[in-house]
């Protein structure tokens, strides 16, 4: 026993077996806690999804090449994001600056359109980290801008809303 335990109480020379039974018991207990620990699983639930869209001061030959009944694209990753249910076009507004005043008047040329799309499948998730509105791996936000294209046509689109079915 004595060449286990030197003089000075230490084992092997090295560490106190108190110590080293401490060490051990709180090494025990982190591995359980850790093993324990599981995250919130994430919620995937498949619902429709409706967006509306704003592209601003457009010529109106591309307002009129969109038409309802199309299938829109996201430009880059091909990510389907819904059908046009609904078009609105109209003169668009700009800013003129007239004896050092800003003023808001309608485009002579150009236009704005505003979109409604509809997909069936969108995938909302909940969880700790991703929670959000997924149209394939494209996350979809108010105020996003997306760079985007029909069968004819090529546009940039800001998301206006963002509508949920939750039934």
């Amino acid at each position: 026993m004595s060449k286990l335990i030197d003089e000075h109480g230490k084992l092997f020379g090295l560490i106190n077996p108190v110590d080293l039974f401490v060490l051990i018991l709180v090494l025990a207990l982190g591995i359980r806690l850790l093993s324990q620990y599981r995250p919130a699983p994430l919620e995937l639930r498949k619902r429709p999804v409706a967006m509306g869209l704003l592209a601003q001061d457009l010529p109106p030959y591309v307002a009129q090449s969109i038409a309802v009944g199309q299938d829109l694209f996201q430009d880059g990753t091909n990510a389907y994001l819904g059908k046009v249910i609904r078009k609105t076009v109209q003169p668009a507004e700009i800013l003129v600056q007239k004896d050092g005043q800003l003023l808001l008047v309608k485009a002579p040329r150009n236009v704005d359109l505003r979109l409604e799309l509809r997909r069936q499948s969108g995938r909302v998730v909940t969880g700790p980290a991703h929670t959000g509105i997924y149209l394939g791996k494209l996350a979809v936000r108010v105020g996003n801008r997306l760079n985007c294209h029909t069968l004819y046509t090529r546009l940039r689109l800001e998301v206006e809303s963002v509508r949920v079915n939750l039934r």
